[in-house]
């Protein structure tokens, strides 16, 4: 099965499934046999059905849209934002 990844600042939300006593003997055996919860089975299952029915995208393809769009190419921004900024300000102002 497909491995879930918990970020710690990822919000759970409750959602309520009605499934009828079959499915939910199953989804008990799995719970039992995998030594996983009920509610990790529900997880794995949807993740694993959704990369089984949409295997050309992933979640993340639709942020990786909006993020890192106009990236610099410059890896150390972090490091050396200030000289950065000073320049871009600097070059700003004396082509005014």
């Amino acid at each position: 099965m497909a491995a879930t990844n918990k970020s710690s600042k990822q919000k759970e939300e409750v959602i309520t499934a009605r499934c009828d006593s079959h499915i939910k003997d199953i989804l008990h055996l799995l719970s039992q046999s995998e030594n996983v919860s009920m509610s990790g089975v529900i997880a794995k299952s949807i993740l694993e059905y959704y990369q089984r029915h949409f295997p050309n995208q992933s979640f993340c393809k639709e942020e990786q849209k909006l993020f890192g769009r106009y990236g610099s190419g410059k890896g150390d921004l972090s490091i050396k934002r200030k000289q950065y900024l000073k320049e871009f300000l600097g070059e700003k102002h004396r082509s005014s």
